[in-house]
């Protein structure tokens, strides 16, 4: 029985498998040279996007776009680019007739307040950002924008 076990299990006598894979892996390793590297260099450091586009003279497309649709200074049309929720539509126009009411002075060029003037005004510029729809109107113009400047580059080398 003992004889049939070791029959069973080629494997088990792992030593003459092992002894002959070892030879032949110690000639391959003996044949091939052994190889140098050389380690990459460093490069100089670089400046980050940030600080190229802030050094750069003339505004991509992209940065034209990011400095409309993240303004650092906001001012009424920017509600256009923002995203207003349909709830707060009609307070927000409310409040921006309101606030051009209030604040309007008198002069001899403009002597009277144009209500119809100002609620059609704000009213465009809350449905334009309805929803992100500014946003969103924008960013597909701007990207318009880069595949033609883009196709003429093209055209240009033909």
């Amino acid at each position: 029985m003992p004889e049939e076990n070791e029959k069973e299990n080629p494997l088990k006598n792992n030593d003459e498998v092992k002894q002959p894979l070892e030879a032949e892996y110690l000639a391959i390793a003996g044949v091939a040279p052994v190889r140098t590297v050389e380690m990459p260099v460093d490069a100089p450091k670089q400046k980050s996007l940030t600080e190229s586009m802030d050094d750069a003279t003339d505004l991509t497309d992209m940065q034209f776009a990011a400095s409309h649709l993240f303004p650092k200074v906001v001012s009424t049309n920017d509600v256009m680019i923002g995203r207003i929720a349909p709830e707060a539509f009609l307070s927000l126009l409310q409040m921006m007739v309101t606030d051009e009411i209030m604040t309007f002075v008198p002069t001899k060029e403009k002597p009277v307040f144009n209500t119809n003037k100002s609620i059609t005004e704000n009213y465009v510029r809350l449905t334009i950002g309805l929803e992100g729809r500014g946003r969103i109107d924008y960013a597909e113009l701007i990207g318009a924008a880069r595949e033609i400047k883009k196709e003429e580059s093209l055209l240009k080398g033909l």
